[in-house]
């Protein structure tokens, strides 16, 4: 959305919008741009414009898909005609996607020219989405071929570096791609599952691709186990009782809902309730079906064609007395046995690439399991012999335990292909400091930097570090730039126009 030339707007008789939700309801980094035009003063009317929206996101949040449903509001109110109505898919999105495709264009009336794929084909998911031999629906079974803990003796962290193996798949990745793993879920709390459901396991199900599966492999294979699915809340709510179930449930529900699931799981609302019970296919269809867990890639094909790393920080928590875990991390730092297939696929992220131009410098802000894509790019770049200065912020918790790939990033620094590396190591004095506070430091250069032509990278979390990194950048050119605030918000909103600043957040 960010690369569409807004000045043909107006014009537009046919307009189909794809778009996710990113945290409260909030356009994604790329649709911003293209939602602050259509609700500035220089806007079209758009009285000749039919269009249909498929927004996609996560029931899990209050704001399911808000971001898509504000679109098709404010296209409406510009005096665009809905051809389709707007299509709200969950997680599991392929079949609702591509069933709003083919209903869209046919009600857009279709050219039956220039595509020969669309005169004799119903599109598919995979066909706009890009296809290949394996994918998301089709995951190669690969091998994890290594599997080591990153974090020395006494951190409080569990990260891994975890090597796959992509022989015989055919599989191509770029530096900025993501991998995306098919988890198993764990064993143990299966058992605990069907204890509570006082079931065998042998029951007879759907399976999440309609075909009949013992209850066991059902949820162990097929569906999420952990995150609570409202209908299932609904459903203990209403046959339970409990008032506050019934409240959080209700339409309109938005804050409280959060603050109740988090920590909690489905089997801590079945042991709040050990009277209400469900017969085996009636509790299956109010689980979610089980999805990959996506992963920033941590390695380049141009120094590993033959391999995909991953950096993982391993999910294990305590909560309500009960232990915790992170499904897919776990899965591959404890379950996954080295000659058991790993079902895996590439996510291809075409808007988060090294510079095109090799000569470009490059900021990357990275801390945690962050750094996983400018270790890419820091190998694309030295494997191509790209010319271009490199500028790393990279931050902890100390500096003992949890310097990630040190002797590698020490290596690039003594070999000029990592020109500066700051770190901030949080723990390692009485008040944290984190990546933000050193670009506050280095804001002259940073700002120099960026009039030299640099390109922005941040990657990480999303709620907390990426919106304060976000923020002490347009304070950098505030302050450095000499500019007003104002002034300094467009310099950010024309990096990000010439694709100068791109973020993987999750």
């Amino acid at each position: 959305m960010n690369k569409y030339p807004t000045a043909q707007l107006g014009s537009e008789e046919r307009l189909l919008v794809v778009t996710s939700t990113f945290g409260d309801g909030e356009p994604p980094d790329n649709a911003k741009a293209f939602w602050d035009f259509i609700n500035s003063s220089v806007v079209p009317r758009l009285a000749q414009t039919r269009f249909s929206i498929c927004a996609i996101g996560d029931s899990n949040y209050p704001k399911f898909c808000g971001f898509g449903k504000d679109l098709d509001l404010r296209l409406e109110s510009l005096g665009a005609q809905r051809a389709h109505p707007r299509a709200d898919c969950d997680l599991d999105f392929e079949e609702p996607f591509a069933k709003w495709m083919n209903e869209a264009l046919a009600s857009m009336g279709a050219p039956s020219t220039g595509s020969a794929r669309l005169e004799n084909a119903p599109v598919s998911a995979e066909s706009v989405l890009g296809a290949s031999k394996y994918s998301r629906s089709n995951p190669f079974p690969a091998k994890l071929v290594a599997n080591r803990k990153l974090n020395g003796p006494g951190s409080e962290k569990d990260t891994r570096h975890f090597e796959i193996a992509l022989d015989g798949s055919g599989l191509n990745y770029e530096a900025g791609d993501a991998l995306g793993v098919v988890p198993m879920n764990c064993p143990e709390l299966v058992d605990d599952l069907l204890g509570m459901l006082k079931l065998s396991g042998d029951e007879l199900v759907p399976g999440r691709d309609g075909t009949t599966v013992a209850l066991r492999e059902a949820l162990l294979r097929h569906y999420e186990i952990t995150k609570i699915p409202q209908p299932f809340l609904k459903a203990v709510g209403e046959r339970s009782g409990d008032e506050l179930l019934r409240k959080l449930t209700a339409p309109g529900v938005n804050g409280e809902l959060i603050k109740f699931i988090w920590g909690r799981e489905i089997i801590d609302v079945l042991l709040a309730h050990p009277a209400v019970k469900f017969a085996p296919a009636e509790f299956v269809s109010l689980l979610k079906k089980l999805q990959p867990r996506l992963y920033s890639i941590s390695s380049s094909p141009k120094a590993h064609p033959d391999h995909i790393h991953l950096t993982v920080n391993v999910v294990r928590f305590e909560s309500l007395a009960r232990q915790r875990k992170g499904v897919c991390s776990t899965f591959l730092a404890d379950r996954i046995e080295p000659v058991a297939p790993l079902p895996i696929f590439i996510h291809k992220n075409k808007n988060f690439r090294p510079p095109p131009k090799s000569d470009a410098p490059m900021i990357m802000i990275g801390p945690g399991t962050g750094i996983a894509p400018f270790r890419a790019f820091l190998q694309e770049r030295r494997a191509s012999g790209s010319k271009g200065k490199n500028w790393l912020f990279f931050g902890d918790q100390r500096a003992a335990t949890d310097f990630m790939y040190r002797d590698e990033l020490e290596t690039m620094q003594r070999d000029g292909v990592l020109s500066r590396l700051d770190l901030a190591f949080s723990r390692d004095q009485a008040e944290k400091i984190y990546v933000q506070h050193r670009m506050r430091d280095n804001a002259k250069e940073l700002f120099s930097w960026l009039e030299a032509g640099a390109h922005f990278y941040v990657c990480g979390d999303a709620n907390r570090m990426a919106k304060d990194v976000d923020a002490v950048l347009h304070e950098v050119v505030h302050t450095a730039g000499g500019v007003t605030a104002e002034r300094a918000a467009q310099y950010v909103a024309r990096l990000k126009a010439e694709n100068r600043y791109q973020r993987d957040v999750y």
